[in-house]
């Protein structure tokens, strides 16, 4: 049997472990993308899918609840059109933890393609 203490300090560190985490993620994604990323996305020259359905108009539950699954779409599209998988950058995830995702370019005609063929966000996309 271990000690109760031993089980609270693990818990204590555990949760200052991800404190740490959260409050470092902007730094670790911005030394991750590099420079000429960062920029490209502080510039809108590449968006991703959570903020093109943003833009879009779609509430923070349809991108938290179909954002990936309508990525997948996207990205289904845009290996369709050009043969290749398309650019993966880091941002950070609504937890507050860096996480990797695909970046557009905002006139990609895969981000309508994508959101067209999954029924959830099809709605978004002028018919």
């Amino acid at each position: 049997m271990r000690p109760i203490i031993s089980t609270i300090a693990r818990a204590a560190a555990k949760a200052i472990r991800s404190r740490i985490t959260q409050l470092a993620a902007p730094l670790i994604v911005r030394h991750r993308n590099g420079n000429v990323i960062t920029a490209a996305i502080a510039d809108g020259k590449l968006i991703t899918v959570t903020a093109h359905l943003a833009v879009l108009g779609a509430s923070d539950d349809t991108q938290h609840r179909y954002g990936s699954h309508a990525g997948k779409k996207i990205a289904a599209a845009h290996r369709a059109r050009t043969g290749r998988a398309p650019l993966r950058i880091w941002t950070i995830a609504s937890t507050g933890y860096p996480i990797h995702v695909y970046a557009y370019s905002p006139a990609d005609p895969a981000l309508a393609e994508g959101l067209r063929a999954y029924p959830r966000t099809a709605h978004l996309i002028a018919a």
